[in-house]
């Protein structure tokens, strides 16, 4: 399975991730949200026509409990946050994949190393477990992290011209 960066404008962010979403159709996914909390992404989801009911939260902006299935991990916590998807992703047979929404969201809680060693270990996880992982940062945001994992990643959609 491919790994995806896709770097985008602020304001196209939930465009990109309605139609990546609706595009694995039936496969059951794991939601890494950083911006959004779990209720708003899924009225978001269902208002776009995606059935979100294959689709396992972990929200990292309510630290409230407001269902048994969706997970809360405080966006500081990167060791709880790998150890979860890891979990999810053993625990999904076949198919499945893992969106990570607004990437750079995590440099406010985190230093940019301790970021780029999450994302590395996520994409080579995720390559191992024949996992489609699609993280989406905003381009205002994160440029040296963004230049630091993109090589992480089989493909990047709107790379800026960073080195190489």
């Amino acid at each position: 399975m491919a790994s995806l960066l896709i770097i985008t404008p602020v304001e196209k962010l939930q465009e990109k991730v309605n139609n990546l979403v609706k595009s694995f159709g039936d496969i059951p996914g794991i939601y890494v949200s950083l911006n959004k909390t779990q209720k708003s992404i899924e009225e978001i989801l269902k208002k776009f026509n995606v059935n979100t009911k294959k689709l396992f939260f972990i929200d990292c902006v309510t630290s409230k409990k407001t269902r048994e299935d969706v997970l809360h991990i405080a966006p500081d916590r990167l060791d709880l946050l790998d150890s979860a998807i890891c979990t999810f992703i053993e625990e999904i047979k076949g198919k499945k994949f893992l969106i990570i929404d607004a990437l750079s969201t995590l440099l406010i809680y985190n230093n940019e190393d301790s970021v780029a060693k999450f994302v590395k270990k996520m994409t080579e996880y995720a390559s191992q477990n024949d996992v489609q992982i699609v993280a989406l940062s905003p381009k205002t945001k994160g440029e040296e992290l963004l230049n630091t994992i993109f090589n992480f990643f089989d493909k990047v959609e709107g790379k800026p011209n960073y080195k190489n």
